[in-house]
């Protein structure tokens, strides 16, 4: 309540709550024509749908009524200030998003769908075949059925252990070398072939003879594939003589 010595003009501005009624601010909007006290009291007791009641212009009211004031009133100029506080918060909260119930999945009963499987069944046929028709080129030895496969060089007496071994042998003399990085340019099997080729000679002669010393592991590999492609086209062959792979050209 307000004190007893409080002047007479100030205890005409206060309300029967005990509080400083805000001034007589008219407040005209497409969907409310009134002052900003009478606004105030229809939405606090739910009479006006604040949605629908655009507040730029009441803002905009405000701020005329700061600007035309002769007399500083504070008590005035508070009043609507929380007046108008309470307008924004309270329609900052209807703006926020409600979030939607969840459905209450005992309430529908929802029939079982019928299997598609069968639609995909010519699809499944064409990767059954595919995969055959793979298995009979690739991943198989050359023993393997129905259709063998046949090997486009003949290796005559040499097997592929002794292959292995002979290239083993190279290995082990292979001198070691410094990491190199991924992205460095890496020499072509094509060169390799042609340099192969150019150290083989009709003569029959060992891996060893063959690669000039010193070599890295890494040459040592490039010139075992180059030496297999090379068989693979004919341009090589290879012998077994005792526990020994000798290589001539064709």
């Amino acid at each position: 309540m307000a004190p007893r010595n409080e002047l007479p003009e100030r205890r005409e501005r206060i309300s029967a709550l005990g509080v400083i009624a805000p001034p007589p601010i008219h407040v005209q909007t497409p969907t409310f024509d009134g002052s900003l006290g009478t606004l105030f009291q229809l939405v606090r007791d739910h009479r006006v749908d604040l949605l629908d009641v655009p507040l730029f212009p009441i803002c905009e009211a405000y701020f005329a009524y700061l600007m035309a004031m002769e007399r500083t009133d504070l008590d005035e100029a508070a009043a609507a200030l929380s007046a108008l506080a309470y307008l924004l918060e309270r329609k900052a909260w209807l703006l926020l998003p409600v979030p939607d119930p969840e459905p209450d999945l005992m309430e529908e009963v929802m029939d079982p769908e019928e299997p598609t499987s069968h639609e995909y069944q010519a699809a499944i046929q064409a990767l059954q075949i595919w995969h055959e028709e793979r298995a009979c080129l690739f991943f198989r030895s050359p023993d393997a059925g129905p259709d063998p496969y046949e090997l486009p060089y003949t290796l005559a007496n040499v097997g592929p252990s002794d292959l292995a071994r002979a290239f083993e042998r190279l290995l082990r003399k292979a001198e070691p070398e410094e990491v190199r990085p991924l992205n460095k340019p890496r020499k072509s099997l094509a060169e390799q072939m042609k340099m192969v080729l150019l150290a083989v000679s009709h003569e029959w002669k060992a891996l060893e003879e063959l690669v000039t010393e010193p070599f890295t592991r890494t040459e040592a590999v490039y010139w075992f594939l180059a030496l297999l492609e090379l068989m693979r086209l004919g341009q090589v062959q290879a012998r077994l003589e005792g526990e020994e792979v000798q290589f001539a050209r064709s």
